[in-house]
């Protein structure tokens, strides 16, 4: 869960909550795994994490996403995982049917959960994919931050002036991998083509693997945001869009809590074309003005705090 050549995108938020802890005071030393090594290289791993607690002397160890934990060798420093997503959910294949590698990574996750101190989950319906009470009640609930010196609202036309986008288009942005099946771009291709019917101008924007400090740019250039995913964590993207002022509608995916807390600009639907589509025509209609809505508590710094706490309570005797 960390950025590389490779997935330069991965593990972004760890770094800005790396940068959020040491803004805190707090020493935070990264250990990288390697993207794409997958359990055997985590088992591999082990001497070198190993190495690193003897020379480092950590008073704890985070893991963010649950099968990394099988690189943490047997140890007496409390450990916290994190988990974001996939490792609980798993990941389904192009019927629908949740990969048989990625069933294992459920496994393992919850193999982590028991090995750990603290676990934490990046929304309470990801948490209560864990198996037992008893894995649920060590598992704090800390949603997905947005640093909102970063992510604010910004002018659309410089936006799309910025981006050589076409001024007069009605964008509604799809910030997701498009190679996913579980992102489900077919849904929302269909949707936006039923609300063609209504507003001609309407276009898919599928947006992917953009420098993460220049998406403010690309939120500030789209009209509205869909979200049409078969199982999600968070997903970040609905808080930095609602940071830069920018209607979202969704599937009830993820973490639905914003559902209620911002209903002035989130529309949930059911997953099909009309009631997407309906929906977008709705928040197509919300007034131009850009203003954050990201609720109280969402920032990086806040998450940090909450982080800070979960690792005092690991290491309480």
């Amino acid at each position: 869960m960390h950025p590389s050549p490779a997935f330069p995108l991965r593990g972004v938020s760890v770094v800005r909550l790396i940068s959020a802890l040491r803004a805190l005071g707090h020493r935070v030393e990264l250990f990288e795994l390697g993207a794409g090594s997958g359990a055997v290289g985590y088992v591999r791993a082990r001497g070198r994490v190993a190495e690193a607690i003897r020379i480092l002397l950590p008073d704890v160890l985070h893991v963010h996403y649950g099968p990394c934990g099988l690189a943490v060798p047997r140890t007496d420093v409390p450990i916290v995982t994190t988990f974001v997503g996939d490792d609980l959910n798993g990941t389904p294949d192009r019927s629908g049917r949740t990969t048989w590698k990625s069933r294992v990574g459920i496994l393992l996750s919850h193999y982590a959960a028991r090995r750990s101190r603290r676990c934490i989950a990046v929304s309470a319906s990801l948490r209560s994919r864990l198996r037992s009470a008893v894995l649920r009640k060590k598992t704090v609930v800390i949603r997905d931050a947005v640093d909102p010196e970063l992510f604010q609202p910004l002018p659309r036309a410089a936006a799309r002036e910025r981006l050589g986008l076409p001024p007069d288009a009605v964008l509604v942005m799809f910030p997701h991998d498009t190679t996913q099946p579980t992102k489900r771009l077919w849904l929302a291709e269909a949707a936006v083509a039923e609300l063609r019917r209504h507003v001609p101008a309407a276009q898919l924007w599928a947006v992917n693997g953009k420098p993460p400090d220049e998406m403010p740019w690309h939120y500030a250039a789209a009209d509205a945001m869909i979200v049409t995913s078969l199982r999600e964590g968070g997903p970040s993207s609905v808080k930095e869009a609602l940071a830069c002022g920018i209607p979202v509608v969704s599937v009830a995916v993820g973490d639905t809590d914003l559902f209620r807390e911002v209903p002035e600009r989130i529309r949930v639907a059911a997953a099909n074309a009309g009631a997407l589509a309906a929906a977008l025509h709705d928040a197509l209609k919300m007034p131009r003005e850009r203003r954050s809505l990201l609720p109280p508590g969402l920032g990086l710094r806040e998450a940090a705090q909450a982080v800070v706490a979960v690792y005092r309570q690991a290491m309480a005797p």
